[in-house]
C-alpha cells in the first residue's frame, strides 16, 4: 500500500514509520491534494512577494542612480562654468598686468626724462646767474641742447644726472 507525502508523491508502505498500514480517514485522500496546493500557492505567493520587493528595491536603486547622475551632471556643468570664469579672470589679470607694466615703463621713462630736463634747466640757470648774461632765447636753446646731450651721454656711461655739476659743463657754455 502506498501513501502520499506532503508534496503529493507516492511513498511505499515499507517506508512508513509503524510498519503496518494505518487506516486512512475518509476525507484524507481529498484533503491532501488541497493542502499541498495551498502550501504550494503560499510558497509561490511568498516567492512572488520576495521578487516584488527585490524589483521595488532595484527600481529605487535605479532612481537613486539617475538622481546621482543628474547631480553629477550639474556638478560638472558648474565646474565648467567656474573654469570658464577662472580662465576669463586669468586672461584679464594678464592683460591688466601687461598694461600696468607698459604704463609703468612709460612713466619711468617720462620721469627719467623730466629729471634730466630739470637738471639741465637748473644748471643753465646757475650758469646764467653766475655769468650775469642777458638771457637770449636762441643762445639759451643752443646751450640747453648741448647740456642735454652731455647729460644724456654721461647717463649712458652710468653717471646719474644729479652728480653732474656746473664745473663739468663749463667747457660747453663758454
Amino acid at each position: 500500500m502506498q501513501h502520499t507525502g506532503i508534496d503529493g508523491a507516492a511513498v511505499p508502505a515499507s517506508s512508513a514509520t509503524s510498519g503496518s498500514p494505518a487506516p486512512a480517514p475518509a476525507s484524507a485522500p481529498d484533503a491532501n491534494p488541497w493542502q499541498d496546493t495551498i502550501a504550494a500557492a503560499d510558497q509561490a505567493l511568498e516567492e512572488a512577494a520576495r521578487l516584488q520587493r527585490g524589483v521595488q528595491h532595484n527600481l529605487k536603486l535605479m532612481q537613486d542612480v539617475r538622481a546621482l547622475r543628474e547631480e553629477l551632471r550639474k556638478a560638472h556643468a558648474e565646474i565648467d562654468r567656474y573654469r570658464g570664469m577662472h580662465a576669463r579672470v586669468v586672461v584679464s589679470m594678464r592683460q591688466l598686468e601687461e598694461a600696468h607694466t607698459s604704463a609703468m615703463s612709460r612713466l619711468h621713462a617720462d620721469s627719467e626724462m623730466l629729471r634730466v630736463r630739470h637738471r639741465v634747466y637748473r644748471l643753465l640757470a646757475e650758469h646764467y646767474a653766475r655769468v650775469a648774461l642777458r638771457l637770449d632765447p636762441q643762445t639759451f636753446a643752443a646751450d640747453r641742447d648741448r647740456v642735454l646731450q652731455h647729460i644724456l651721454f654721461q647717463r649712458r656711461k652710468g653717471v646719474p644726472p644729479e652728480d653732474i655739476g656746473l664745473s663739468d659743463l663749463a667747457f660747453l657754455l663758454l
